[in-house]
């Protein structure tokens, strides 16, 4: 198996000790390291309603993940502005060369929502409404103009009338009904993630006009303004979809954002030429090409020289190496990702509540944010993310007791069976064998067997599936700025935990209904006592658990002004990527 290469530091060694020792060499170990610089995001003030969107001068240093309110009922948000004239400074370039860990298998947004799908189709698709990062994040038009509800299961909208596809032909009414028409109802596309009620609660999208259309949600929805800026809200092609068909459209994908896809080689490159004629104005480079560089070594060595213009999934033991570079500038976001561990309950012993609560309470996550992330990570409150608008910010952290793990061991009667963590490798979580291997010796000093494998990807995947491997590792994005966003698309009736037993369907019963009732009121009181009576179902029942909220590191060249997102949504429009 081929490991991820990353340079010999402190911190290396540290995690190596940690993986035979255990947690309690960390903290000897951390006060030798010295001090490590920590970055966190602002805080952005949550806002009511829609506003304009960002004037080619704005710039955040750092774009963080907060509240969204949407519109009461009968409010009709601020009017669309105007085209965005092209490179707000004048100044663009022949390519802008960004170096990843991967890229997704599919350019379909609606069949790829994973961290790496976002990056890459970010600036070929538009959504309805937007969230706009650099200025509070806020709801603002994008496709739309504006939208009220006429009550509280029907939200109308009228659309842009100078918008084009990316070969020309006009953007209407018709391409959004086309698009939802996959997502819900009888004739939706049940093989797509996106495609279930978890992600779109609606009974109808209708056209309304050429350029206005009302959408009838299944019940009440507290969040139903915030889906259409979301995960797996792009717009698609009608006409085009229909002539190309569905396999096509993955690697010859076709949108109404800046660039078009020209050539897509997942393992390798994605590459995209600017279009000119976006309605919101032309971007700054004519050029995009996202790399595959798997290997850390390669992709740090390829950002100091030269030879790629961003690079993305940087580790925080690298932090270090490139904010020294002169020629370079590092930002770091908080992200509204967390990183997660899911255990498969059709696995022994794994069935047992008690042994998987042990699992759970021998972690110790500070020192994980502390030792394997440098701080670049944040030890949170239990499944929730910091200045949501539901944030609970009295509930404790994810609790760390060593001798209560021992004691739920033997109420489990755990009989020492082996306990298998698969991770995947190169990584595709940061720091995603790091912190195996830590959760590992942490495990072992528990009194638990268990072990770590390694495998590709798409191996990890069916080793847990199959029950061959009972931990995997996994993650949770809070894509609406909403607990339903993840409590209830991650792990609700509609998803794989529960979908494929992994979760038990007795285990889960009381979750859902808690999860049914939050997501079906607009009562904001009731449904923060029913979000945190969720909670505590979740750590109850433990059917995975919560590790932290990783920090995502960038580095760029000097004369890229480019603000990264609290989403991995990588936004080159013209109001966000300048050129100096």
């Amino acid at each position: 198996m081929m490991y991820d290469r990353h340079a010999l530091t402190r911190r290396t060694l540290l995690r190596a000790t940690l993986a035979t020792a255990g947690s309690a060499a960390v903290s000897a170990l951390l006060a030798a390291c010295g001090g490590e610089t920590t970055l966190t995001a602002p805080t952005a003030a949550p806002a009511v309603g829609a506003t304009t969107a960002p004037t080619a001068a704005t710039v955040a240093p750092v774009a963080s993940a907060q509240a969204i309110t949407a519109p009461p009922t009968g409010t009709t948000p601020t009017t669309a502005p105007a085209m965005m004239s092209a490179a707000p400074n004048g100044k663009t370039i022949p390519e802008l060369k960004v170096g990843v860990a991967s890229n997704p298998d599919s350019m379909d947004p609606h069949e790829s929502v994973s961290n790496v799908g976002q990056r890459a189709h970010y600036s070929v698709y538009d959504t309805l409404i937007r969230r706009d990062f650099l200025n509070g994040n806020v709801l603002v038009p994008s496709l739309a103009t504006d939208w009220k509800r006429t009550d509280d299961r029907t939200l109308e909208m009228n659309l842009r009338k100078d918008v084009t596809w990316q070969d020309g032909s006009p953007f209407t009414a018709d391409d959004v009904v086309y698009t939802f028409g996959r997502l819900v109802g009888p004739n939706r596309n049940v093989k797509l993630e996106v495609a279930s009620p978890g992600y779109w609660p609606l009974d109808s999208c209708e056209k309304t006009g050429d350029y206005s259309v009302r959408f009838v949600s299944t019940a009440v929805d507290p969040v139903l303004e915030k889906r259409f800026a979301g995960l797996g809200a792009q717009i698609i092609p009608a006409k085009y979809h229909q002539m190309i068909g569905t396999d096509a459209f993955r690697t010859k994908p076709l949108g109404t954002g800046p660039y078009r896809v020209t050539e897509f080689v997942a393992s390798d490159h994605i590459t995209y030429e600017a279009y000119d004629k976006y309605w919101g104005g032309a971007p700054a480079a004519k050029r995009l090409t996202l790399k595959v560089i798997p290997e850390v070594a390669s992709r740090i060595a390829a950002m100091v020289n030269g030879e790629i213009d961003i690079v993305a999934n940087v580790p925080p033991d690298q932090y270090d190496t490139l904010k020294g570079k002169s020629n370079l500038n590092v930002k770091v976001v908080q992200l509204a990702n967390m990183h997660v561990l899911k255990y498969n309950m059709k696995a022994k012993p794994l069935d047992n509540k008690f042994i998987r609560q042990a699992l759970n309470l021998a972690i110790d996550r500070k020192t994980l944010v502390d030792a394997i992330w440098n701080g670049n990570a944040t030890y949170t409150r239990g499944f929730q993310f910091a200045g949501e608008d539901l944030y609970d910010a009295s509930r404790p952290p994810t609790p760390f007791d060593l001798d209560k793990a021992k004691a739920l061991l033997k109420m489990g009667n755990y009989n020492n069976e082996t306990i298998y963590y698969v991770a995947s490798t190169p990584n595709y979580y940061n720091n995603e064998r790091e912190a195996g291997e830590a959760i590992v010796a942490m495990w072992q000093k528990a009194g638990i067997n268990a072990k770590l494998d390694l495998a590709e990807p798409a191996t990890t995947t069916m080793l847990f599936n199959n029950g061959m491997r009972q931990v995997g590792t996994w993650s949770a994005t809070s894509g609406t700025a909403d607990p339903d966003g993840y409590l209830w698309r991650n792990w609700g009736p509609d998803n794989t935990q529960q979908k494929g037993g992994y979760w038990a369907a007795e285990s889960a019963a009381k979750y859902n209904d808690l999860g049914k009732q939050a997501r079906s009121t607009l009562d904001r009181a009731k449904r923060v006592a029913l979000y945190g009576q969720q909670l505590d179902e979740f750590e109850g029942e433990a059917p995975g658990t919560t590790l932290y909220a990783p920090k995502e590191i960038y580095a760029m060249k000097t004369n890229i002004d480019w603000t990264p997102y609290a989403l991995y949504w990588m936004d080159l429009r013209a109001y966000n990527l300048k050129i100096k």
